[in-house]
């Protein structure tokens, strides 16, 4: 029996999950919708490598698929690749019944197997309702002998009112009731490339809005996505024709198909066409958006696209984050806890990433919170690592007064961690002296910033690529601060060797080793290299993020200050220009009198002192006063943040003593 299936209906989960071959049973459609359902806790809780050795051994995985496995970068990549490719076995393999089984006997500790057996026990109480089964069913008697007899065929239901709530579908016995007519099967689960193929006469387009549960709602009506990428960085992409600008187009609309899912279920929200008690941050497209970090980074122009049209959808997640909190700090025994704690770090981490700071410090905060009202071990731990995130937060936005809190609170946390037998193993500490090492180079404690950048390098997870590019991009900058110029070269050169091996040219880490290497260049070599290398820096953080930010902004800086120590000021202005560019985006961005804009004012008022010099002489005096300007204001900021006696003060006055003297005064 032929289904109908409604026009213009999409899944919220996209093309990327699991799919099954044609001509399949129902019982295969319905192990489907089980992976479909447990999605979120089968990626965020499965390791494969314990269950892999069950699946080779039975023949559901094979040596290619291996390969394909390993191809994930994150246990949750891997995790999720096996999860898309077991739907795709022969159904005479029973892959269902296998997989089963190795989750049921995973090799691994007592403790993982209570956790797998958990993940099996979701997998079995799961509830699926398939519109499409009994259509399936229908086609199957038709191809049968004339004497099994036939279903009589039912006219679709009426269509729904909008202000009737739909049926939860995880739950439809409780809903429907035993002697209640079955949903008309106008409502199926299909992927989004097969909407073409639907046709439809007045049924209300419909889309399956997945979370805590799964809800089928009106699409909404008139909606026209705000979200496209920059024509002029499309172009830049294109026409470079390298490896990497292609990897780097890929990934652009990768994200873009992630935002854009996410945008339709906010259009939802603010027309109030959501189900009651519908939790944004639970939902599936905000765990897809926070299991892709590599895309962390090419979410900030399309999120300002969205502010700019008052749609707040970052903010929106995190007050969403904050009430899962409020929620389960009442239930203790709740199992979600863990996997909620791993949702707000990746939060904080795509918050820090576009640029979000405060932001990134309340879902910090209140995950600290949350953990406070919780004892253990496995909860120092994870409260660990929030303080240690939230130091970094706060070292990134120049708060030192408040990131010296976060340190002491990780220490207390570090010594209590330790005092268990095997509570050394647990904790990388590398991170958080790197982070005590930034603080105290910012106070103008050189020599011991130096000695916790050198202890930070020694205890680094070796492991954690990322971890090693920030404290290896850390040392850098101690060293060249000790005159170790040597070892300075070394390291940054290595960095930026990793960055571009684990990371590609097109990454925030990339950008970082690559401005190390560059801080190098202008303190040491002072020559064409460094304005070389800067040239490059500023490419790259161009097509890195397709807007305006302040790593944009950074690279400008970077450019100008390398043009100045080359003393290249008849024949190229450039270190005007760039340094009026990063002063400008850096004002764009943050607010007036913010600790983060005194470096960009700084560089300004040395190359307006600089171009005096190179000027007009009507123009020479108002050139000098502009610079005086400048750094008084840069003055202003540090006294009030750093102090009147303190490195950054002592510089801004040495500036201003140059500008001075220039003056005649």
């Amino acid at each position: 029996m032929a289904s109908t299936l409604r026009r213009n209906t999409f899944v919220l989960d996209g093309p990327t999950g699991p799919s099954l071959p044609a001509h399949v049973s129902g019982m295969d459609r319905q192990n489907l919708m089980r992976l479909k359902v447990n999605r979120i806790a089968l990626v965020q809780e499965l390791h494969v490598e314990h269950i892999l050795g069950h699946l080779t051994k039975v023949g559901i995985i094979t040596e290619p698929d291996l390969r394909k496995i390993e191809m994930g970068r994150t246990p949750q990549d891997r995790a999720r690749i096996l999860i898309d490719l077991l739907p795709t076995k022969s159904k005479d393999l029973d892959w269902y019944k296998s997989f089963r089984d190795a989750l049921l006997n995973p090799d691994g500790s007592n403790n993982v197997k209570q956790r797998y057996k958990s993940l099996v026990e979701f997998l079995d109480n799961t509830m699926i309702h398939r519109p499409t089964s009994q259509a399936g069913k229908f086609s199957e008697v038709e191809s049968r002998s004339k004497r099994y007899p036939r279903y009589p065929r039912y006219e679709p239901l009426p269509q729904i009112s909008e202000k009737k709530t739909g049926p939860n579908v995880l739950n439809l016995e409780e809903e429907w009731g035993q002697g209640l007519r079955q949903p008309s099967s106008s409502t199926q689960y299909f992927d989004v490339d097969k909407m073409s193929s639907v046709s439809g006469d007045s049924q209300k387009p419909m889309m399956l809005v997945k979370g805590f549960f799964h809800q089928w709602i009106p699409t909404p009506d008139n909606f026209r996505s705000l979200l496209e990428l920059p024509k002029t960085l499309r172009q830049e992409l294109e026409e470079a024709g390298t490896p990497e600008a292609e990897e780097q187009l890929r990934k652009e609309q990768e994200a873009l198909q992630y935002l854009r899912r996410l945008e339709v279920i906010s259009a939802l929200a603010r027309r109030r066409q959501l189900p009651p008690g519908f939790e944004l941050c639970m939902c599936d497209a905000v765990q897809d958006l926070l299991s892709q970090p590599h895309l962390y980074h090419l979410y900030l122009k399309h999120l300002r696209t969205l502010q700019d049209s008052e749609v707040y959808l970052m903010k929106d997640i995190c007050a969403s984050y904050a009430s899962i909190l409020e929620m389960l700090a009442v239930d203790l025994s709740s199992s979600l806890h863990r996997q909620v704690v791993g949702m707000g770090f990746r939060l904080a981490d795509l918050l820090v990433v576009v640029e979000m700071w405060p932001q990134a410090e309340e879902t910090l905060l209140a995950i600290i919170n949350f953990l406070g009202s919780h004892t253990g071990l496995e909860t120092w731990v994870d409260e660990y690592k929030a303080q240690v995130r939230l130091m970094g937060v706060r070292n990134d936005s120049c708060d030192l007064s408040a990131a010296q809190r976060s340190y002491f609170s990780a220490a207390q946390l570090t010594y209590q961690i330790q005092l268990v037998s095997f509570g050394q193993r647990l904790l990388y500490e590398g991170r958080l002296h790197q982070e005590l090492s930034t603080m105290l180079l910012e106070y103008g404690s050189i020599n011991s910033a130096h000695g916790w950048s050198r202890k930070a390098l020694q205890e680094v997870d070796p492991e954690d690529h990322e971890a090693v590019i920030e404290v290896v991009t850390q040392a850098v900058m101690t060293h060249c601060a000790c005159w170790q110029a040597k070892k300075a070269e070394t390291l940054a050169v290595f960095a930026v060797q990793l960055a571009f091996e684990k990371f590609g040219k097109h990454h925030p880490l990339y950008l970082k080793a690559l401005s190390s290497l560059c801080q190098f260049c202008n303190e040491f070599k002072q020559d064409g290299t460094g304005v070389q290398l800067a040239k490059e820096l500023l490419d790259a953080a161009e097509k890195t993020y397709g807007c305006e930010s302040l790593t944009l902004a950074a690279a400008h800086r970077t450019l100008s200050k390398a043009l100045m120590v080359k003393q290249a000021f008849r024949t190229d202005d450039g270190y005007y220009t760039h340094a009026m560019e990063a002063v400008r985006i850096a004002r764009s961005q943050l607010p007036h009198g913010h600790p983060m804009l005194h470096p960009y004012l700084t560089n300004f008022a040395m190359a307006l002192q600089w171009k005096s010099l190179h000027c007009p002489k009507e123009v020479q005096d108002s050139t000098l006063r502009w610079a005086e300007t400048e750094a008084q204001q840069a003055l202003t900021i540090v006294i009030k943040h750093y102090g009147d006696i303190s490195l950054r003060s002592a510089q801004i006055h040495t500036l201003l003593g140059q500008i001075y003297s220039k003056m005649n005064q």
